[in-house]
């Protein structure tokens, strides 16, 4: 019964997955035609959005239930783990006000139908990509070069 659940699950994903892909395709082919780029863009607007938050809310679970057990086992060891959250809200809020919210023309907002008040949200998010790239290419250099040090 589990295997088959995997399977109806992991079937509807990829179909999923790829009618989204086919339609953003479409969306940037018929992009001048203006009856069809919208509903191609709706299609693929959506479907990425409930990606994002299906995918958010079981990570969420998945975290606070394993958080929620390791405070009952040892809950020294999961301060690391609230710290981290907190260091990354604090990132993702600073990265929020450095944005200016003005790198991208509000003409090409209007051209997608977007609105131009996500400019500021977009460029924080794009910072935080960023800084979190950086961190993770300093993580790897220092553990490759503490591991030739041991």
């Amino acid at each position: 019964m589990k295997n088959d659940f995997k399977k109806i699950y992991w079937t509807i994903v990829i179909i999923w997955g790829t009618l989204a892909s086919i339609c953003s395709l479409l969306y940037a082919v018929f992009f001048e035609n203006a009856s069809l780029a919208p509903i191609f863009w709706n299609l693929s607007y959506w479907t990425v959005v409930i990606f994002i938050a299906i995918s958010i809310i079981s990570a969420l679970g998945f975290a606070l239930s394993f958080i929620i057990k390791g405070f009952m086992d040892n809950p020294k060891k999961q301060m690391k783990i609230i710290i981290a959250f907190a260091v990354m809200i604090i990132l993702l809020v600073a990265t929020y006000l450095l944005a200016s919210g003005t790198d991208i023309p509000k003409e090409l907002f209007e051209r997608t139908g977007s609105n131009y008040g996500n400019s500021k949200l977009i460029g924080g998010s794009l910072y935080a990509v960023y800084v979190l790239m950086v961190g993770v290419i300093i993580a790897a250099l220092y553990s490759e070069i503490a591991k030739k040090f041991r």
